[in-house]
């Protein structure tokens, strides 16, 4: 079953360096899994807090965020603060 993921997250770069990195380093391992990205942004009122929207099958996005959660870390996410919610 497809499942979509709404993720708010702080983030301790700029934006524009979370986007390059989020869009050009990690898609191609988002791709191999099947995730698609739906959305991705930044807060108006708060431009340390990012929004992710994917959609992948059934518990796919989160073994990948699990694999690599260090690397997140290391490149920009506070991933403490990640607030993820799943839809059907």
């Amino acid at each position: 079953m497809l499942e979509t993921t709404v993720c708010t997250i702080d983030v301790n770069v700029p934006y524009d360096e979370w986007m390059r990195r989020f869009d050009n380093e990690e898609a191609p391992a988002r791709s191999a899994k099947g995730i698609k990205v739906i959305f991705r942004g930044v807060s108006k009122n708060n431009p340390e807090k990012g929004i992710v929207v994917v959609q992948a099958l059934e518990g796919v996005f989160g073994k990948h965020i699990q694999e690599n959660i260090e690397i997140f870390e290391r490149k920009y996410a506070v991933m403490s603060t990640a607030e993820p919610s799943v839809w059907s």
